[in-house]
Parts: structure tokens; sequence; C-alpha cells
């Protein structure tokens, strides 16, 4: 069995996503941490500190990449990446944020993310009954260049969304 082009992007992706979040707490208030179990649409974790104290807050990563230059949308401002329906379904639960991560392996400053649940939240249910894959909009004010910030900052919000309701 040979290694295919998809398994070598998909390592690349993970890769640069360990890096880009290694790079930015440099003091380790973000451990990224892979998951090697067989793939089922989660491909790492993402646990947050503060000041090297655990929060409490943490997110699972969908992670898929591409080689291919995005192009937003011609009438919307969001990317829209193809995701499977098996995959859509991690979205219905609520007790931890689902990052999704679309990362283009060629040119790594282009990485774009999108809280699962809120993206698939939009989508009528029937449609994940019926169809293999459904289109995820990604906006493409949710870009990582080199300020992760605002993507912990979602994964920080859901926690505080989480106790407000409670």
């Amino acid at each position: 069995m040979s290694r295919t082009g998809p398994h070598i992007i998909e390592t690349k992706s993970k890769d640069i996503i360990r890096s880009k979040i290694d790079k930015f707490y440099q003091n380790g208030d973000a451990l990224y941490r892979e998951l090697t179990e067989r793939d089922y649409g989660i491909d790492a974790l993402i646990e947050l500190f503060k000041e090297g104290n655990p929060t409490g807050s943490l997110a699972l990563l969908q992670i898929k990449g591409t080689e291919k230059k995005f192009k937003a949308l011609k009438r919307k401002p969001y990317i829209s990446i193809q995701i499977s329906t098996s995959n859509a379904k991690y979205g219905y639960q609520n007790n931890i944020p689902i990052m999704l991560l679309y990362v283009n392996t060629l040119n790594d400053e282009d990485i774009y993310y999108v809280k699962l649940q809120e993206a698939v939240g939009s989508i009528a249910q029937n449609k994940i009954k019926e169809q293999k894959e459904i289109s995820i909009n990604i906006p493409i004010s949710n870009c990582i260049k080199e300020d992760l910030e605002p993507f912990f900052e979602t994964i920080r919000c859901s926690y505080r969304n989480q106790e407000e309701s409670t």
C-alpha cells in the first residue's frame, strides 16, 4: 500500500496547525494534542491555559487540507469546503466546541476556521440525512495569519456562553 496524495496533505495540514499553535503561545498556554486513534472526523484536541494554569477550555479539531488556492464565493464573503455528512453530525453535539480548520498546505498563511456547531446549525437536518457531503461556509474574516487570538477567543467564548445558559 502506498501513501496517497490525500494522506500527505493530511499530515502536512496537521503539522502546520501544530506549528502555528506552538509558535503563538510560546509560554505553553495552548496545548495541541493529536489524536492517534483511527480518524472518525476529529484529528486533534487543543487545551487552553492561562499563565500555565488549566482553564478547562478545550476544543476538538477537525483539520482539512488542500493544495488548491482558496477562492471566496462570488456573491458572499465565504470560503466553501465540502465535508462528509458523518463528520458534520459532530456539529450537533454541544458539549465541546468543534473547530473546523481548513489549511492550504502550499501557503501555510491561509488557514480558515469555523465553529462546526454554528456552521452545521444553519444547514437543514434532512440534507445531512440524505446527502453524502455538505458544503460548509467559512467567513473570510476567520482567516488565521499570524494572530491566532480570535481563534482561541472563539473557543473561550463557547465556555462563557455555556456558563451563562446554566
